[in-house]
């Protein structure tokens, strides 16, 4: 599922909010914390569009087509991701 950039951003207030309100964490540059944040929200967003895009390719690639969306379709989808996944990672 794509994040959309407001997605990205609220979820880097929560993170960043939660992290100030933790005991015995003192964030001394809060914009510094925000942007990492931010970045490696947007980076692994990035990534999980570049992994779903190889996998619908490969799913499209079979000779008999899968209805998206089927049971068939997400079960072969999540397997696929996960070889995708292993060996891109060489997991």
């Amino acid at each position: 599922m794509r994040m959309s950039r407001e997605r990205i951003f609220h979820l880097t207030d929560l993170i960043v909010k939660e992290l100030g309100s933790v005991p015995g964490v003192h964030v001394k540059a809060p914009d510094e914390l925000r942007t990492e944040v931010l970045r490696a929200l947007s980076e692994e967003a990035k990534l999980a569009d570049s992994i779903d895009g190889e996998v619908r390719k490969i799913l499209a690639s079979y000779s008999r087509p899968v209805p998206e969306g089927s049971r068939e379709w997400e079960i072969l989808y999540q397997k696929t991701r996960e070889e995708v996944f292993r060996k891109r990672f060489r997991l």
